[in-house]
């Protein structure tokens, strides 16, 4: 009951979380040194491990984010003449412009990037030192520099079964209920 609990607490050992940031209401762990800004929204149940930066993104419910990963960091033009941002007249919008999206139960592998404007969907798996620079489909594992599909979790049949119990709008109790149950139909 202990652990519970203490998984029940939101804990920001980071100093690093802007003020303005939306974060869930129970459960969320942002450890030292992680840099969330003040356009991101967190839901609840998330964890973001150490040295982590998130820009301008919306995540989900239950993800894992290990240590050192890159979510959604600004971007230069490319198209002007010179890609120092002292040109731009906004630079913090062009910098941050295509918000990210993370879906729910999602794990972000250690020192991956996840680039501007990419949308990962429910329950995939981003393999560790990966460059993220196109959408990730539901359930996918995704891995490498840029980050290549390697298989899907599960069969089409049993990803629209996972998606339908939309497990992940429940309080812990209840999703780990709901996915016991799951366990037993898709095994």
């Amino acid at each position: 009951m202990h652990k519970i609990k203490t998984m029940l607490r939101t804990v920001f050992k980071s100093s690093d979380v802007a003020r303005e940031a939306t974060v869930g209401t129970i459960g969320v762990q942002i450890m030292d040194n992680s840099h969330v800004d003040n356009r991101t929204r967190i839901d609840s149940y998330t964890y973001i491990g150490y040295n982590s930066t998130v820009t301008a993104t919306t995540i989900g419910r239950y993800c894992s984010i290990a240590n050192n990963v890159s979510i959604g960091v600004g971007e230069h033009e490319l198209n002007q003449i010179s890609t120092n941002s002292l040109f731009y007249d906004n630079p913090k919008q062009i910098l941050l412009s295509k918000p990210c999206t993370i879906g729910n139960d999602v794990w972000i592998g250690v020192d991956s990037i996840i680039r501007r404007g990419i949308t990962i969907g429910n329950g995939a798996v981003i393999g560790a030192n990966s460059f993220v620079n196109t959408n990730v489909p539901p359930y996918a594992i995704v891995a490498g520099s840029p980050a290549t599909l390697i298989k899907y979790r599960f069969t089409p049949e049993q990803i629209a079964r996972i998606e339908s119990s939309k497990w992940w709008e429940h309080d812990l109790i209840e999703a780990k209920a709901i996915m016991q149950d799951l366990e037993k139909q898709l095994h």
